[in-house]
């Protein structure tokens, strides 16, 4: 790992040193010293290095930030570079190797050097500074910090250890000048392509640079450039929506296949369903992006609060290749922090507190991904202090949000769902970190816009568990299509859990609510038709279609009048006129050309019910 770091460090420095970028250069130059003395193993990490390292990458970052909108590059404070290099000194032993940027000593490796600053060996007085020599028998290789290092029998060590992976440096590079693009005044050195190709030991660089410019060797790179295209994201939104067009055809054909008896029509239209899918599937994968992108900010987030709060905790990652749609990726990032935030400043107890309770001093805090048949399960856990459901159910009647005999009524599970009600917290005091309740009602607000499911568990005393199912998309969704009075709805297929066939007659009055009993449980049951269509009278007797649908932990049931079936359904959004109607999320056009509104099932049960 750090090995990795430092040569992360000595690739930017050896770019913005081709790049003419003094301060970005002297910046990654003083980490990379720093991590130089920490890999050869003179001296151990420590927290307060740490912080001073981190620093310094936002620094790098916000370097970055400036090149990508053409600002000035800001220097970093020389405080911060002092202090760095006073807490990376170390035994005087080991000195030769840590002068400051721009003071190297003539025999300093090349690692070690700032581009500019270093003598150049073998490079006579009228040769292009931006070309390497090759002499039979081996290969002048510029290393990463951009001097060069001399004849060397096959790839230089220095240069192979130093150098990153192709995508690195040429994001890199694509970012500061654009891709393809050249930097003013500055002719692309074919020594780049040596940097990389210094950074594959086992491809031997075969022979000197051949042509002015080493034609052969820039081919050779472009070859591998080109195995992927960079296509702008509203392309692929684009494709989307047109793939989301063809599902809607492919539908309507099916529903016309099945109305005509017509052998040659069902043959061609299940050809075009298949491929259809085939279609919607590799569209989809091109909108793909792994979850590692979400994931990599929570190192150092857990890292700092868990310094700010005095507590010891270590993250674990699981599942970071799982891919989700560019746009869940993008969305889930916010409540992902909450919840993360949540487990480490109410869960998991400071060092004192569990040794006390028979812990170990640090907490852990695991972040999972994978995937589950059209889904995406994401899951939050710690081994924290858990939650107790009573002091919950007491917190809710204290601060007034419900009354003492409907909190006496909650179920353990309606218990943990209590955190995401707005003002509720169980904080005694406000912080900057929590305190005002509003963190997880933001949370349980963008989960039901994304059309996820969100769950809790939890024991007292061993930790918490959060679970959020995500569709793998948002654009293309498995509905269950129903009728209710003559107009078509869809429920998104992720809330439903059954359907049966029930004798409204068998049905018990509860408090005002009407329950059926599913299997001994107790399930309220709500006729659709009322909130659908004001006015109208649902039938109270005979057998009726139920639809049993889950949210937030709990299972309620829907009577509708029809079921029509499964469908696939493409989101479109809802007119202006509809815009905001609370319990709707979209509308579609089903298979047989008709509008069909999507059921917002979370906020129809919290406008409705």
């Amino acid at each position: 790992l750090l090995n990795a770091i430092f040569r992360g460090f000595h690739t930017i420095k050896g770019g913005a040193g081709f790049l003419q970028i003094q301060p970005l250069v002297e910046c990654c130059h003083a980490a990379e010293s720093a991590f130089d003395v920490l890999r050869n193993g003179e001296m151990q990490v420590t927290p307060d290095l740490m912080d001073t390292v981190l620093q310094v990458f936002d620094a790098v970052v916000g370097m970055f930030t400036a090149l990508r909108k053409r600002a000035a590059v800001t220097p970093v404070d020389p405080a911060l570079l002092s202090r760095l290099a006073l807490l990376a000194r170390p035994p005087a032993s080991a000195l030769q190797d840590n002068s400051p940027p721009g003071n190297s000593p003539p025999d300093a490796p090349p690692d070690n050097s700032p581009p500019g600053n270093s003598p150049r060996k073998n490079v006579t007085p009228d040769e292009p500074a931006e070309r390497g020599s090759g002499v039979a028998g081996g290969t002048a290789i510029r290393t990463a910090s951009g001097t060069a290092s001399g004849t060397v029998s096959g790839p230089a060590p220095d240069a192979v250890s130093g150098a990153v992976s192709d995508a690195e440096f040429e994001a890199m590079l694509d970012d500061l000048h654009g891709k393809g693009g050249k930097v003013q005044g500055t002719r692309v050195p074919a020594t780049a392509v040596a940097i990389r190709a210094a950074s594959r030991p086992s491809e031997q660089v075969a022979g000197p640079l051949s042509g002015s410019d080493g034609e052969t060797v820039v081919a050779a790179a472009r070859n591998i450039v080109e195995a992927t295209v960079r296509v702008d994201t509203r392309v692929l939104d684009e494709l989307m929506n047109m793939v989301g067009e063809l599902v809607l055809v492919r539908n309507r054909l099916v529903r016309l296949s099945v109305a005509n008896d017509d052998e040659e029509l069902a043959r061609t239209v299940a050809t075009l369903n298949a491929v259809t899918a085939d279609l919607q599937a590799s569209v989809m994968k091109t909108r793909m992006q792994p979850i590692k992108k979400v994931f990599g900010r929570f190192p150092r987030l857990v890292r700092d609060l868990a310094r700010t709060l005095g507590k010891e905790v270590s993250l674990q990652l699981v599942g970071e290749e799982t891919a989700l749609d560019k746009n869940l990726v993008d969305a889930i990032a916010d409540p992902l922090v909450h919840l993360v935030r949540n487990a480490i400043d109410h869960g998991i107890e400071t060092p004192s507190e569990r040794l006390m309770a028979g812990k170990s001093r640090g907490g852990t805090v695991v972040l999972a991904a994978e995937q589950e048949g059209d889904h995406i399960k994401l899951t939050i856990s710690d081994d924290g202090k858990g939650m107790d459901p009573e002091r919950l159910r007491r917190t809710a009647v204290d601060k007034g949000l419900l009354d003492p005999e409907t909190a006496e009524r909650l179920t353990r599970a309606e218990c943990f769902e209590l955190i995401f009600t707005p003002g509720f917290s169980t904080k005694a005091a406000i912080s900057d970190l929590s305190g005002r309740g509003v963190g997880m009602d933001v949370v349980k607000t963008r989960i039901g816009q994304l059309s996820a499911a969100i769950s809790i568990h939890s024991e007292l005393g061993a930790g918490s568990r959060i679970e959020i199912r995500l569709p793998l998309t948002l654009a293309i969704m498995p509905t269950l299509m129903i009728r209710v009075g003559g107009q078509a709805f869809a429920l998104p297929l992720a809330n439903v859990v059954e359907i049966f066939n029930f004798d409204l007659s068998q049905t018990s009055v509860v408090d005002g609510r009407d329950i059926v009993l599913l299997r001994d449980r107790p399930v309220p049951l709500y006729y659709l038709r009322r909130w659908l269509q004001p006015g109208s009278c649902p039938p109270r007797g005979g057998r009726a279609h139920v639809v049993i649908v889950n949210v937030d932990a709990q299972r309620v049931g829907f009577v509708v009048d029809q079921l029509v079936g499964q469908e696939e359904v493409v989101i479109k959004p809802l007119g202006s006129m509809l815009q905001g109607t609370l319990g709707l999320s979209g509308a579609t056009i089903t298979g047989d050309g008709r509008i069909a509104l999507i059921l917002d099932v979370p906020a129809m049960l919290r406008r409705y019910a």
